[in-house]
This record gives C-alpha cells, sequence and structure tokens, in this order.
C-alpha cells in the first residue's frame, strides 16, 4: 500500500494508531486515580506477586500460541508499539522528575492525578502491562526458531523485561526502616509502624562530623524580617570580601568559623555549643567608619547583629552544610561488632541493607549526638542487576552477529 495515501486505522498500523490507543489507556489510568482520589496504589509482595508474574506470563503465552497468526497480536509485538511505549515512559520519567514524588495529603489536581506517585500510578502500572505484552510477545516470536543471530534480541529483549518486572513488582518487597541512633543508647528496635519489631543489629553512634561552608554575610528588612540580599562571596579567612549596599560598604576585618563572644569581643574556641562570627566595618557614603561583630548564634548563644541604619540590620546567616559523616557501631546477634563510616549518599552495606545518613540535630549542629538513619533492603536489586547484565550480552551479541530484524507485521 502506498504509506501516501494510507488513511488512519489502515493495515499496517503505524506509529500514529499506536500513539492513539496507548494514550488512550494512558489517559484512562490517569482518571482511574482522578476519580478514586489518587488512593488507587496498591502493591503486593512475596509470593502473591510472583504468582500474579508467573500466571500473567502464563496467560500471555496461551494467547500467543493460539492467536500467534491474528493482526493484533502481531501488533502488540510490533515496534511502533514498542517506540510509543518508550515515549510515554520517559514522558513519565519526566513528570517524576518536575513534580516531587511524595505522598501528601493535601487534595489537588495533581495529588488526585497520582502524579506526585508517578510510579504507583495506575498510568504507570497499565504503561508497564503493555511494554510487558509488547517484549513477552517479541521473545516468544523470536524463541519458536532460536538461531544463534536471534540469541541477541533475545537476550535484549530479556534484559528489559526482568528490569520492567523487577521495578514494577518488588516494591511490595522493599522494607524500609527510620532509625535515630544516639551515642548514649543503643536502637535495637523498630519504633514507627511496626513498633517493637526487632532489627537483625544494633547502632550506636560512635562519632558524628559536619562540615559547614563558611558563613555568608545578609542584609535584613527591619520592617519585614525578610533577608534582601547577601554576598556572593563565601567568607574567607581574608579581608578582602565586600558588599556595597544602599551607598554603604560592608567589609569583612575578621572571620571566625567557631567562636564565643567574652564580654564585647568574639573569641575563637572549638567547643560545644561555639558558632561561627565575623567582625565587620560599614563605611557610609560620608566615609564615616563603624565597625562590629555580628554571629548567627548558636543553641547556647544569642545571635548578634549590627544596624547598617534605621531600615536595614546587617546579620551572619546560618552556615551551609557542605558535608556530613558519621561512625557508627554495628552489634551483631552473634556477638561480633564492626564499625562503618556512613556518608551522605555514600551507604554501609550490611547483610543486605543499605544504609543512609539521611539527618542529624539541626539544632545542635556540629555537636549533634545522634543521626537519622534509613535502612533498605530491597530483595530484587540483584534482579534488575541480572537484567542489565542480560542487556549487555544481547548488545555484544547483536554487534559480532549483526543481524538485521524485519519488524514489519505483514
Amino acid at each position: 500500500m502506498n504509506n501516501k495515501n494510507k488513511k488512519i486505522w489502515d493495515k499496517p498500523w503505524g506509529i500514529t494508531e499506536s500513539g492513539i490507543i496507548v494514550t488512550a489507556f494512558i489517559i484512562s489510568g490517569f482518571m482511574i486515580d482522578f476519580f478514586s482520589d489518587g488512593n488507587t496504589v496498591v502493591k503486593v509482595s512475596y509470593p502473591l506477586n510472583i504468582i500474579i508474574l508467573c500466571s500473567f506470563l502464563f496467560i500471555l503465552t496461551i494467547i500467543y500460541f493460539i492467536l500467534k497468526k491474528s493482526y493484533i497480536v502481531k501488533w502488540l509485538q510490533g515496534v511502533s508499539l514498542s517506540v510509543v511505549s518508550v515515549a510515554w515512559l520517559l514522558i513519565l520519567v519526566l513528570l517524576a522528575g518536575i513534580f516531587n514524588q511524595e505522598i501528601s495529603s493535601k487534595k489537588n489536581l495533581i495529588t488526585n492525578l497520582n502524579i506526585n506517585n508517578i510510579f504507583q500510578s495506575s498510568a504507570f502500572i497499565i504503561l508497564q502491562i503493555i511494554l510487558l505484552i509488547n517484549l513477552w510477545f517479541a521473545i516468544l516470536k523470536r524463541l519458536i526458531t532460536i538461531s544463534l543471530q536471534d540469541a541477541g534480541f533475545v537476550l535484549n529483549h530479556l534484559g528489559i523485561l526482568i528490569i520492567i518486572i523487577s521495578l514494577s513488582l518488588g516494591g511490595g518487597d522493599i522494607i524500609k526502616h527510620t532509625l535515630k541512633v544516639s551515642k548514649t543508647n543503643y536502637t535495637w528496635k523498630v519504633t514507627e509502624k511496626e513498633s517493637g519489631k526487632e532489627l537483625p543489629f544494633a547502632f550506636k553512634l560512635l562519632n558524628f562530623k559536619l562540615d559547614n561552608f563558611p558563613a555568608k554575610i545578609g542584609i535584613i528588612d527591619n520592617a519585614t524580617d525578610e533577608v534582601l540580599t547577601g554576598n556572593d562571596k563565601i567568607l574567607q579567612t581574608d579581608t578582602d570580601t565586600v558588599i556595597r549596599f544602599e551607598k554603604n560598604k560592608i567589609k569583612l576585618l575578621k572571620y571566625y568559623k567557631n567562636a564565643v563572644k567574652f564580654g564585647e569581643k568574639f573569641h575563637p574556641v572549638n567547643e560545644q555549643g561555639s558558632c561561627p562570627a565575623a567582625y565587620v566595618e560599614i563605611e557610609d557614603k560620608n566615609g564615616n567608619k563603624r565597625e562590629a561583630w555580628i554571629s548567627c548564634g548558636s543553641y547556647l548563644y544569642p545571635s548578634v547583629f549590627f544596624p547598617v541604619d534605621s531600615f536595614y540590620t546587617l546579620a551572619l546567616l546560618e552556615p551551609e552544610p557542605k558535608k556530613y559523616e558519621s561512625e557508627i557501631a554495628v552489634y551483631f546477634k552473634d556477638g561480633s561488632v564492626n564499625e562503618y563510616k556512613i556518608q551522605v549518599n555514600n551507604p554501609a552495606n550490611i547483610e543486605g541493607w543499605d544504609i543512609y545518613l539521611t539527618d542529624y540535630d539541626q539544632k545542635t549542629g556540629e555537636w549533634s549526638d545522634y543521626v537519622i538513619i534509613e535502612m533498605v533492603k530491597d530483595p530484587w536489586l540483584k534482579a534488575v542487576y541480572l537484567g542489565i547484565i542480560f542487556m549487555a550480552a544481547g548488545a555484544v551479541t547483536l554487534i559480532f552477529t549483526g543481524k538485521k530484524y524485519d519488524n514489519s507485521l505483514a
């Protein structure tokens, strides 16, 4: 058939028809969540997820061998459906990047459509089902007449299939615990949702280290208490930092990372509760100069401000965390004890659990005597790695065989 004269829904179906069908299913998924106020999230865990998976693939296999000559089955295993499905997958992933993925009790369009929980939404589940059907039918087609040249295709698609299955059905088996680990007590029970549940090992905080960026100077509007402007340059130990504001020139003369005020001056000390302090100079348009100390204070010492004039005040802003880490002792049931250093985005792995450092006592800062950690165990992660290995093996096989496939539906 001449493609120029082809009308929509004339066979063979291409990107246009596949796009309309898949988009209709995706919109239906969003509507399901919308009319149910986003309360359609259902997680299944082992062994129910395995039973569902095996039953689903078994039914698909029966359907394929009974109806493999039908046009609908040929279309379901075709490349046009695959392209459209992957395009929609990228769109949903993009939405997940744009909107915060967190459960919220607020009711609005975003939460009702489950866009704030996109990977558990009905739209995403429907898309996963479409991709599973497409991949499984394509694999079955190659398995009937398997050859060395077909091996690359099968491995590649099987790898993608394993990854999709692991990410979709494995969510119900992921275990997460958020724990407060202190220097004074042992943490060995979960006290959140499963109150009193015993952990496989106990924790105790040995040491906590917080590295802050040097504090910045800010100018506060006295009428609104808002910070109007700040120094673009992080304060250093030299005296080259200058802020110009309302014809005033503000210059840094001294800066202490940790200091305590004695009398009218701050002195550098490294003791609990000490805080950043800066000695600054304000020069007005007439050349008049005033000098004073400013500090953001701490949980033990009050903040110290310096008035620019009757409308504005100079302040030292809270320093921003650069990095923080903790040393934790882990006590195992066999009596052994190991020490682990955990940093943000650099978790420790203990007996299949990934241990993440997520927070600390914001009030005491670097003097925090406890940290918040998150324990995560994902038994399906190995399956994801297996899928990646299959994909890589398939790609290598395709390179060496140089096999080209005819994806037409004829």
